[in-house]
Parts: C-alpha cells; structure tokens; sequence
C-alpha cells in the first residue's frame, strides 16, 4: 500500500521496470563489507503503528530502456528495483527497528537511492464512530541525486534524530463518497532530507489527541460551495482553504 502523496514512486515505479532486468536480477545479495543504515521508530499510539519501509535500490549495470513519446527514440535510464522491508518491534517496548543495506549487491550491482519510513493510524474508531485509517506521515530520506532531483530534500550531515509533531484531522467527504476517515497531521506530512554520512536514523514522533482538526467537504459542486476546515478551537478556515494551518494549530 502506498502511504502518502510523496511516495507515489514507490507506487509508479513497477510499472517503468522492463525485460531487461529479471526477477533474478533484483534478488538483493548485500556484500558483507556492506555499509547498514540502522532505523529506530518508536511508536507514540496503540491506535498508530510504524509501516514497512519502502526502499528503492537502482541499477547503472541494470538500466530500463524506455521510449520518448515526442519522437519514438529509444534511450536508457537506470534500473530501479522498489522493496519492503518490515521492521520488528524490540521487546514490546514500542520501539521498532530494521537495517537497510547501502549496497544491495546481486548481479545488478544495486545501490540504495532512497527510502520511506513512518507512522499510520491503524484504529480509527477511538475519535468517532464510522471513522476508518487515512493516510500516513513520516520521512523520504534520498542517498543520491537521482532520488533529490526534484530540489526539495534538506542535506543532513551525520546521523539523523527526528521527533515531528502530529494532530489527527478528520476528513468527512461527502462527493463521490460517504467515507470518513483518520489522518495524522503534521508541518509537512513527508518530510524530505538528503542524507550525508547517515548510518542511523532515530524517529520519535509525538501525537497530540487533544487538538482535532476537521475537514468537511460539499455534497455538490456548484458556485458558492466550499469545503469547511474547522479548527480545535472551533474557528472556521477562510473559505476556499485545502490546507488546515498548522502553525494555528500547534499554537493553540
């Protein structure tokens, strides 16, 4: 399942890996000189849980041949090779952890290009009857520039220790559906880091319960008709807003 907006790739990439790179091709055979990076989650809810990683390795040996739409040439690009790798919980204690290779090895020599890891609601219902699990929130930590293209990852030297802030935010949608469901809130939702010289990364995120934030779109689309965001507070966002504030919401 895929998370969140910011880990569409994960979500898209299946579909741009060809015949030139077999099931056999993406098996991972990390050599033993390996370099680990070491992830830590703890768990802030037993309503919440921590999911798999999502992990892309690519291939400059393994590369996928594609075709331009504009003019029928054939070119290459690198082989991507998308996992999921599970973390385990250490001893009950709400701490989860896993490892992931830096250098995936195997025939295509692949190496590790970025990763997703974070939070989810998995019980919605302690917030109100008929709510279901939404989306996630976490971390896309890139290791090269074909993950960082886009300009939008922070370098980070070193190790890195994140304890972000969430909020639930319900959203009530009424067009084209009757689902209501559970989100977690946050500053940025996936937060995007270019990693330097990282072999652990520690996230602890915190979940504030006490502040819901809601979200309750029309019924109809016509003039003069807006989706309504109500904050903790009871105050209602301008009309027209998508986005709830959360500087309004952390500040209360």
């Amino acid at each position: 399942m895929c998370k969140g907006l910011n880990k569409l790739f994960l979500c898209t990439l299946m579909s741009f890996i060809v015949s030139c790179v077999s099931a056999d091709d993406r098996t991972l055979s990390p050599p033993l000189n390996t370099a680990w990076v070491n992830i830590e989650i703890k768990n802030p809810s037993a309503y919440t849980k921590p999911f798999p990683l999502e992990v892309l390795y690519v291939s400059t040996t393994c590369k996928r041949e594609l075709m331009s739409m504009r003019d029928g040439q054939h070119y290459e690009k690198v082989g991507l090779n998308p996992i999921k790798i599970p973390l385990q919980e250490k001893n009950s204690s709400g701490v989860w952890i896993a490892k992931i290779a830096k250098d995936g090895g195997g025939k295509c020599s692949w190496k590790l290009s970025e990763f997703n890891l974070g939070i989810e609601y998995i019980d919605a219902a302690h917030l109100g009857k008929g709510l279901v699990p939404g989306t996630a929130v976490g971390v896309t930590i890139a290791f090269d520039d074909n993950a960082t293209r886009n300009g939008l990852f922070k370098t980070v030297h070193g190790d890195i220790n994140l304890s972000p802030i969430y909020y639930p935010y319900i959203r009530e949608r009424k067009l084209n559906s009757t689902e209501t469901s559970l989100s977690l809130l946050g500053e940025r939702n996936f937060i995007s880091l270019k990693a330097d010289g990282t072999n652990k990364v520690s996230f602890i995120p915190r979940l504030d319960e006490s502040k819901v934030t809601r979200y309750i779109g029309v019924a109809k689309k016509e003039p003069g008709s807006y989706a309504k965001i109500i904050y903790p507070d009871g105050s209602v966002a301008p009309e027209g807003t998508i986005i709830p504030d959360f500087n309004k919401i952390n500040a209360n």
